[in-house]
C-alpha cells in the first residue's frame, strides 16, 4: 500500500516538474521570439546590403567614365542656370543594369542560413558569438527596384550643390523555426553625381529628367 502511494507521489512530482519545465519554455520562448526574430532580421539587412554595395561597386562605381556625364546644365547670357538636363538614355540603361543586377544578388541570397548565438540575444554584453546557436533561414522575394533622386542645397556663400542619387530597394525573407516569416525591406541611396555651381540658382528652372520609366523626357517645373 505505502508503495502505491510512493509511486503516484513520484509520478505527481514528475508531472509537476514536467509542466514547470514546459511553462518556464513557454515563456522564455515568447520572450526570446521576438529578440531573435529582431537579431534576424538584423543580419538579413546587413547582408542584403553588403550584396547590394558590391552591386554599386562593380556595376557603377568601376564605370564612372560612362556614367560621368549624366547632367548638363543651361545657363543665360548672365551665366545663370536655366535647365537641368539629364541623359535619360544613360540613365535608364543605369537603372536597368542595376534592377538586373539587384535581381541577381538576391537571388544569390536564396537559402542562405543565419546562425544566431543565443548569447549574443539574452546577454550581448558578456556572452555575444557565445552559446549554442539558432539556424533562421533567408530567401529572396524578387523585389527590387531604382529610382534616381535629384537635389538642390546650399554649399556655401553664392554656391549651390546638385546631386543625383540612386535609391535602390530590395526585399528579402527571413525564415525563423517556430515562428514563421518576417520580411525584411532593404532601402540604400548612392551618390551618382555631385556638382557645386557658381552663381545664382534662380527659384524657379526647368528639370528635364527620367523618375518614372514609363515617361522619357518628361519635364518637371520645380521651385526652391
Amino acid at each position: 500500500m505505502r508503495g502505491k502511494k510512493k509511486g503516484k507521489w513520484k509520478r505527481r512530482l514528475l508531472l509537476a516538474l514536467l509542466l514547470t519545465a514546459a511553462a518556464a519554455a513557454a515563456v522564455t520562448f515568447g520572450i526570446a521570439s521576438p529578440i531573435i526574430a529582431e537579431y534576424a532580421a538584423n543580419q538579413a539587412q546587413y547582408t542584403a546590403t553588403s550584396a547590394i554595395n558590391e552591386v554599386m561597386l562593380e556595376k557603377i562605381y568601376e564605370n564612372r567614365a560612362e556614367y560621368g556625364r549624366l547632367v548638363s546644365f543651361e545657363r543665360d547670357e548672365g551665366s545663370r542656370v536655366t535647365a537641368l538636363r539629364t541623359d535619360v538614355i544613360t540613365m535608364s540603361s543605369m537603372k536597368a543594369v542595376m534592377v538586373n543586377e539587384l535581381y541577381r544578388a538576391v537571388n544569390t541570397l536564396e537559402n542562405r542560413t543565419i546562425e544566431i548565438p543565443l548569447g549574443s540575444v539574452f546577454a550581448p554584453a558578456y556572452f555575444a558569438g557565445q552559446g549554442p546557436k539558432v539556424s533562421v533561414g533567408m530567401v529572396g522575394l524578387g523585389f527590387a527596384k531604382a529610382e534616381f533622386i535629384s537635389a538642390f542645397t546650399s554649399a556655401g556663400i553664392n554656391q549651390t550643390r546638385h546631386n543625383i542619387l540612386l535609391e535602390v530597394t530590395a526585399e528579402v525573407r527571413v525564415l525563423l523555426p517556430l515562428l514563421g516569416h518576417k520580411d525584411v525591406t532593404i532601402t540604400s541611396r548612392y551618390p551618382v553625381t555631385d556638382t557645386v555651381l557658381v552663381g545664382t540658382v534662380p527659384e524657379h528652372y526647368t528639370y528635364i529628367d527620367d523618375t518614372e520609366q514609363t515617361l522619357l523626357g518628361k519635364i518637371n517645373d520645380y521651385t526652391q
